[in-house]
């Protein structure tokens, strides 16, 4: 009996220990496990969704985008620990619809946009009014929308915590509110500013800590007939400076009026340069492959989206293009499309990621990230990219109906649409020689999302404007030299393409090659050897020959005797 009550004694011990204390502060760290549904009923509607995504891709890598009228057919509940419903649509939910979100009483929701107020969650909720707001206040700021945005006025608000609120002429409304763990958004878009809005209440509602902002330099466009004396002016200003940067490089310039085609391999002075950035803390950023598509200049073309027709990279250049009027139904399209445009797009984007990779590491340049020229890339593209590259700068094209409308939050971001891809913004835009008014207003961007946290003061620059206007935006971004430049070696990034691997930690970078690729590489880079080799050889040929030919003159003289 003794042993028994022991033994029972030990199973209550171990049952309040500090293993089982252990494994519930495990639990507590884990990646939150995100559920987005969205109502929509038109394609512009949700186009709205991968902005969503990409603020939620912040705070976690797992998330799980559906309808609702999907998620309502599978009638499966999952093991989320934060739910947030989109509603874009105009239609009444159903019983069905209503019930998925419902079911979901012990995790953190979000209820954004049109009929939030029909969930049990929100019984007092009633919209009363709408209003138009050009600004938003909130964490002791005000934010200008620079443009005029609806919102609804909400009843039944009562004694909830007000984060965010909107300003309208005649006053001040709750924009984004909280009761306990539901959290609601008094908008149905989030297009624009309001994005960021919503972004900075994630901090909130997904318990993050938050940190400052930080700053990012990316040099543009630079391809073979680059003038390596003007890259190295801009190199040298920052290496002087301490400080890293990145450099995006297109491996071929095409020439439009001939075709011809200059490799990194026949620009060795400026590939000379590159490596003299690399060693100094730059890192490299693969630029596409000829950032061209049709016959335009190398970094004035389109290079994965066929901008003419306004559709992905369907077929080859030179092929007669053939569009939706070209077919009798849709089904024949659509069929067009699944069998011959999605397989050529993706047989197009792996060679020109292979090619590209090959030819930078050949030179010994080792691309860490991948950018898209002219940020356009159908979303087929982003899957078949992820692929071979973990991290991409820039921005995104949020959908496959128009290259016009791109993305990017303010902050990191690993979402769903990107298939594991981390996404590094750009915020601020560049320099366009055109607009006398350029540098001012990078600088009013930068004074924007400094406001928010773990935000990005990101820009790119193209060397061949020269030095002095570089100094200029450099000497006004001094009134934040509070804020850390990034080094995108520090972080962990992967580039993996047959065999081929280019890794960062630490501020490493880590290369390892098939033995084919070794083998060819190192013959290129020793080819100055192949000359005296070559000498030797045919010194050593022609010894043996003339020893030959005098063993023969030999043997035929005593023949004779």
């Amino acid at each position: 009996m003794k042993k028994i009550m022991s033994f029972a004694l030990l199973l209550a011990f171990l049952a309040i220990s500090p293993w089982q204390i252990t494994a519930a502060d495990g639990a507590s760290g884990e990646e939150p496990k995100v559920l987005i549904l969205y109502h929509a009923e038109e394609q512009t509607q949700k186009e709205e969704v991968p902005l969503l995504d990409m603020l939620v891709g912040h705070f976690s890598g797992d998330i799980t985008i559906q309808s609702i009228e999907e998620a309502a057919a599978e009638y499966v509940k999952g093991d989320y620990t934060h739910v947030i419903y989109f509603g874009l649509g105009r239609r009444q939910l159903t019983e069905e619809e209503l019930f998925i979100v419902d079911q979901y009483d012990e995790v953190k929701k979000m209820f954004i946009g049109n009929y939030f107020e029909y969930f049990k969650e929100a019984p007092e909720l009633r919209i009363n009014d709408y209003r138009t707001i050009d600004g938003v206040i909130g964490d002791g700021k005000v934010f200008d929308l620079k443009e005029e945005k609806d919102m609804m006025l909400i009843n039944g608000i009562g004694q909830m915590d007000i984060l965010y609120e909107g300003q309208a002429t005649d006053g001040t409304y709750p924009l984004i509110f909280k009761n306990g763990n539901l959290y609601y958004v008094a908008a149905n878009s989030i297009t624009g500013r309001i994005s960021d809005i919503v972004g900075e209440s994630l901090f909130n509602f997904f318990d993050e800590e938050k940190s400052q902002p930080k700053k990012l330099i990316r040099l543009e466009d630079i391809h073979p007939r680059s003038d390596p004396v003007l890259v190295k002016q801009v190199g040298d200003y920052l290496a002087e400076r301490n400080i890293p940067y990145a450099v995006t490089v297109v491996p071929v310039y095409t020439n439009p009026e001939t075709g011809q085609r200059i490799h990194l391999s026949q620009a060795i002075e400026l590939v000379d340069v590159l490596k003299e950035m690399q060693k100094n803390g730059a890192s490299l950023i693969q630029h596409g492959y000829l950032h061209q598509y049709r016959e335009d200049e190398t970094g004035e073309g389109f290079e994965y989206w066929d901008v003419e027709n306004d559709r992905p990279i369907f077929q080859s250049n030179t092929d007669e293009v053939k569009l939706r009027e070209d077919f009798a139904t849709d089904e024949e399209y659509e069929d067009f499309v699944r069998n011959v445009g999605l397989p050529y797009e993706q047989e197009y984007i792996y060679e020109s990621i292979v090619n590209g990779v090959y030819e930078m590491t050949a030179e010994g340049l080792y691309p860490i990230a991948f950018e898209a020229p002219h940020y356009s890339m159908s979303q087929t593209g982003y899957k078949e990219l992820s692929k071979y590259f973990t991290t991409y700068v820039g921005q995104i094209q949020i959908s496959d109906r128009t290259y016009d409308g791109t993305f990017v939050p303010l902050y990191e971001s690993t979402p769903a649409s990107l298939h594991g891809m981390k996404v590094i913004p750009e915020t601020m835009g560049y320099i366009d020689p055109e607009n006398d008014k350029a540098v001012d207003e990078m600088i009013e961007q930068a004074d924007y999302a400094a406001q928010f946290s773990d935000s990005y003061l990101a820009f790119f620059y193209h060397p061949y404007l020269g030095i002095e206007k570089f100094d200029e935006v450099m000497t006004k971004l001094e009134k934040y030299d509070q804020y850390e430049w990034v080094d995108l070696k520090e972080m962990d990034h992967k580039t993996e393409v047959d065999g081929m691997v280019v890794e960062t930690a630490d501020g490493d970078i880590n290369v390892s090659r098939p033995m084919s690729v070794l083998v060819a590489q190192t013959t290129k880079d020793l080819w100055w050897a192949s000359i005296p080799l070559a000498i030797f050889l045919l010194i050593a040929v022609a010894a043996i020959a003339q020893k030959f030919r005098k063993r023969k003159t030999d043997g035929e003289f005593w023949g004779k005797q």
